[in-house]
């Protein structure tokens, strides 16, 4: 796991420095592309990724325990845990967290009604006291995909995008071939219709790499590399990268 994350790490740090771009605008907010992404068999499915920093683990682990029969009978459930590397990367500011949730509802409006629910208010507390940065965006997919790979084999990269106005559409038909040569995949591109403790998110994407060895051959495509680089200097006013591993 440890080498896992290293490795994680490492490719967050290359492509940020390579896809360095000047300081966003934070006042202007933005708009999705209007030619939508291929639908997905997750369209359906109303989605919420929870960012935050896990500061008692036990309580924490808890806390999740007690919390899953309250997620189930509200018609939420947990796809995905990842366990965070190291400091965001990029210009976009999100605190430093350590744990990313990705959980998908029923309904649009059943995330938002935890807020009111009983049963979590009584165990709200616990996770009050063992997390600390707490912040989410929700909307709903737009694009997924899956491979053969294990899922505890991945290398999963999280990149929250505040894009312009420019259609990118073209450019990320262009580019899916080229990161995909690498084992690199979407497992899930969500648009962002409601955010907390970020600023003015346009989508969030779940990437992941099928091997650790691939993002090592990756980083050394100067092309690949070049073209992230563009695409971020073009298309966004500030992104961030974060790095994890399956739990």
């Amino acid at each position: 796991m440890k080498k896992q994350l290293y490795n994680i790490f490492v490719i967050v740090i290359a492509i940020v420095l390579l896809s360095a771009c000047a300081t966003p605008d934070t006042s202007r907010l933005t708009k999705f592309d209007s030619v939508p992404l291929p639908q997905s068999a997750n369209q359906d499915k109303f989605y919420s990724v929870i960012l935050l920093e896990v500061t008692d683990e036990q309580g924490y682990t808890e806390y999740r325990r007690l919390n899953e029969p309250v997620f189930a009978n509200a018609g939420c459930y947990i796809e995905r845990e990842l366990r965070l590397a190291g400091a965001g990367k990029g210009p976009l500011k999100i605190g430093t967290p350590n744990r990313a949730i990705i959980t998908y509802c029923d309904t649009p409006n059943a995330f938002g009604a935890l807020g009111k629910n009983e049963a979590f208010l009584k165990i709200k507390p616990m996770m009050l006291q063992s997390t600390s940065g707490f912040s989410f965006i929700s909307g709903k997919s737009i694009y997924s995909e899956t491979s053969g790979s294990r899922v505890e084999d991945r290398l999963y990269v999280i990149k929250i995008s505040r894009f312009n106005d420019k259609p990118r559409q073209a450019e990320l038909q262009r580019m899916k071939p080229m990161l995909a040569s690498y084992g690199f995949h979407a497992e899930n591109i969500i648009v962002a219709e409601h955010a907390h403790g970020i600023e003015s998110p346009s989508e969030i994407a779940i990437f992941y790499f099928d091997q650790p060895e691939l993002q090592k051959k990756l980083n050394k495509d100067n092309t690949v590399m070049r073209a992230i680089e563009n695409f971020n200097k073009t298309y966004t006013d500030g992104f961030v990268y974060l790095g994890g591993a399956a739990m």
